[in-house]
């Protein structure tokens, strides 16, 4: 039996001015958001810049390739071969900008368990991978990149960094959204693949437009598309099993 759309107003309005359960006090998802994400980005980068040079080069190179991963996350892209050290600092310093202001968007208010307003959420999905790349493109401008490369490493980089900032993310918010699910999924896609776009921004020297839309933007909107699915299936609301209630 489906419920009338009476009842389902009355149950959001009732859901909406619900606090937090207290076991989410401890820290809020604003804070969760300042801490996992970046926690998790780090640890995925260096993993999946193991994994690619394990598979181009052997052991040797995979272990050069952590060590290496390690110090352009020290230098925040100042170190990157080719690219200015203003214009590196800058390119990661806005990505990482873009990245928190996203995932703050998409996250809960603390003293709501109802998901953010949907033209918040679409504003995530639709601007977040705009405005990544038009940061890119724009620093790129103040200088000639140093070679020519479609961006595969750089596709391969964001979706396999990705997935953990958005796990971390969705651990933080954690709750049902029985309004628009998919939307919800998309924008934390959204969010989880600009994460995955600080860490490119970190190792790659490259910022002319067609690399950047291939190799940085693309990623985004596969995460976009990639979160609105796994939001449907798990945000959704879940009908319970009706059947005769049998008595001992």
């Amino acid at each position: 039996m489906i419920p009338p759309e009476s009842l389902k107003r009355s149950i959001l309005e009732a859901a909406r001015g619900q606090p937090v359960p207290a076991r989410t006090a401890r820290l809020s998802p604003t804070g969760a958001a300042a801490a996992l994400p970046i926690l998790a980005t780090v640890v995925a980068y260096a993993v999946a810049v193991g994994a690619w040079d394990l598979v181009t080069g052997g052991a040797g190179r995979a272990v050069r390739g952590v060590a290496s991963a390690l110090g352009f996350l020290v230098g925040f892209g100042t170190a990157t071969a080719g690219r200015p050290a203003h214009a590196g600092a800058a390119i990661v310093a806005g990505t990482v900008a873009l990245a928190a202001a996203g995932t703050w968007l998409v996250l809960p208010r603390r003293r709501s368990m109802l998901s953010p307003a949907r033209g918040r959420l679409l504003a995530v999905v639709l601007a977040l991978p705009v405005l990544v790349g038009v940061w890119h493109v724009l620093w790129g401008s103040t200088y000639v990149d140093p070679f020519v490369r479609t961006g595969w490493k750089c596709i391969f980089m964001t979706m396999a960094t990705a997935p953990w900032p958005f796990l971390a993310v969705f651990r933080a918010s954690r709750r049902i959204d029985p309004r628009h699910p998919g939307l919800t999924g998309a924008a934390l896609g959204s969010a989880a693949g600009a994460w995955g776009a600080v860490m490119a921004a970190i190792w790659c020297p490259l910022s002319v437009g067609s690399h950047v839309l291939v190799g940085h933007v693309l990623p985004l909107v596969l995460w976009v598309g990639l979160g609105a699915a796994v939001g449907s299936r798990m945000f959704r609301l879940r009908l319970l099993p009706t059947g005769p209630v049998r008595h001992p």
